[in-house]
């Protein structure tokens, strides 16, 4: 049986954009991967915001005032935090920056 693969990505987000970029690129590499844009609508922002709830591996990112995209979550239970290869920033997830 196949896992469950949902891909969640800001197109606000910075670390998010290579994976966009590359998935128009390349859509082959997706196939089979469920790719959440949060910002596209209130129904997917809801969806990621019901795991950031409830998974405890997003703690970490919360305590630290990130978002938490990019991710993929599997099986609606497992986060995988995610980096583009190549990305040279030394964080992977976005962050709330309230001084702007």
């Amino acid at each position: 049986m196949s896992k469950k693969v949902e891909f969640f990505v800001s197109d606000k987000c910075p670390h998010c954009e290579p994976f966009i970029e590359d998935r128009k690129a390349n859509p082959e590499k997706y196939e089979g991967i469920e790719f959440v844009n949060i910002n596209e609508s209130m129904a997917n922002l809801k969806r990621f915001l019901k795991y950031r709830d409830t998974l405890s591996a997003y703690d970490i990112v919360k305590e630290s005032g990130s978002v938490g995209v990019p991710t993929k979550v599997i099986d609606e239970s497992e986060v995988e935090f995610v980096k583009f290869e190549g990305d040279k920033r030394n964080n992977n997830v976005c962050e709330i920056n309230f001084d702007r």
